[in-house]
């Protein structure tokens, strides 16, 4: 079995950079404006950052889809990348919210086959209504993570680059597992690309970039919405730059922070006053 320790560090850097430029790494998709967000699915960004003390994060998967857990890079936990991006958003903030995310497989909801080879992001709020009971707080903030089989079906058909999707406007984010997969035969390069890209989906879901929390300084890629003209930050549109993403994948890889947000970001979110 091939282990992440039979790697130099600067081969394993080689192996994910090669990973994450092969993928476009997310889509965030718009619902149709006829068609009205359920109430229970409908994310309210004011209340996440002043009211809300408890954020959960949910996941279920199909079999095939199981997300990986275990360590992601010798004492590093897969799960705490995600959590520890979470908490960031908030640190420093009068009211900085419980952060609970699943660790485990057994934390996490096994649902049947869904027999589909494609998904839009219609039928991917279909499926997480059918999974979940949501129940609205002011005080707690629900996210649905969904790791699923197949690929992400865009106006252009199947996209095979796609490893996520966040629809806007709501807390639901999917997986593909099967891009995620095949982002590389090494299994602490595909963990990294899972995680990167479950980071970069939460923070759509919370405003970023522009997408609900304003920006404190003008950081927004005009040519990308939502994602950040900074290149050290998880939110850059990672299909362009080269050097930049090797920038970033490299300090991601040699620094003892698992922050992922670059501080244009970070001070959107612990700035934002509702």
């Amino acid at each position: 079995m091939i282990n992440e320790r039979d790697f130099p560090k600067g081969m394993l850097f080689s192996l994910i950079l090669a990973a994450l430029f092969f993928l476009n790494g997310c889509s965030g998709e718009d619902r149709d404006d006829s068609e009205a967000i359920p109430e229970a699915l409908a994310l309210d960004i004011p209340a996440l950052y002043s009211t809300v003390d408890t954020i959960t994060v949910l996941v279920a998967y199909v079999p095939g889809a199981e997300p990986f857990t275990g360590m992601i890079h010798r004492d590093i936990a897969c799960w705490s990348v995600l959590e520890s991006n979470i908490e960031a958003l908030f640190e420093g903030r009068v009211l900085e919210p419980d952060v609970h995310v699943p660790s485990m497989l057994s934390e996490m909801e096994r649902i049947p086959p869904q027999e589909q080879d494609t998904w839009t992001s219609e039928a991917i709020m279909g499926l997480a209504m059918d999974i979940w009971d949501a129940q609205p707080s002011s005080f707690e903030a629900e996210f649905f993570v969904l790791f699923l089989k197949g690929r992400f079906e865009s106006e252009d058909g199947p996209d095979n680059r796609i490893i996520g999707v966040s629809i806007v406007g709501t807390p639901v984010i999917a997986i593909f597992k099967d891009t995620v997969l095949s982002s590389s035969s090494i299994p602490q390069v595909a963990r990294f690309v899972e995680q990167a890209t479950l980071v970069h989906e939460f923070g759509h879901v919370m405003g970023l970039v522009n997408n609900g929390v304003p920006m404190v300084s003008d950081h927004l890629d005009p040519e990308h919405p939502r994602h950040c003209t900074n290149n050290q930050c998880v939110m850059y549109w990672v299909n362009e730059g080269t050097s930049d993403m090797a920038e970033f994948v490299r300090r991601m890889i040699d620094s003892d922070s698992l922050v992922m947000f670059s501080e244009e970001c970070l001070e959107d979110t612990r700035s934002y006053l509702p």
